[in-house]
C-alpha cells in the first residue's frame, strides 16, 4: 500500500478533508470541460467554496490544502493517461 506523502514539509493530508475534497472535486470538473484555465478555474470553485462562510481565521491552509488537491489530481489524471495502453506520444518539433 502506498503511503501519502505530503506535497510540503508540515502539511497534514488530512487536516482540512472537505477543502480537500472540494479540491478534488473542482479538479475532476476541470477536466471532463474546461470552460477556463486550470488556475482560473481553481480559484473561481474556491471563492465559490467559500461564498457565505464567515471569515475563517485559517483560511491561507484551508486555501492550501484545496489547490493542493486540485493539482495532485490534475497530475494523476496526466500520469494515468500518459500510462494508458492506447497512449500516442507525439514529438513536437520547436522550429
Amino acid at each position: 500500500m502506498l503511503r501519502h506523502i505530503p506535497a510540503r514539509s508540515g502539511q497534514s493530508p488530512v487536516q482540512f478533508p472537505s477543502f480537500v475534497q472540494a479540491g478534488r472535486h473542482a479538479a475532476d470538473l476541470w477536466l471532463v470541460a474546461a470552460p477556463l484555465s486550470a488556475g482560473e478555474f481553481r480559484d473561481l470553485r474556491y471563492r465559490n467554496l467559500l461564498s457565505g462562510m464567515p471569515m475563517l481565521a485559517d483560511e491561507a491552509e484551508r486555501r492550501e490544502a484545496f489547490n493542493d488537491a486540485y493539482a495532485r489530481r490534475i497530475a494523476e489524471a496526466i500520469v494515468r493517461a500518459s500510462l494508458a495502453p492506447n497512449a500516442r506520444t507525439e514529438v513536437v518539433s520547436h522550429r
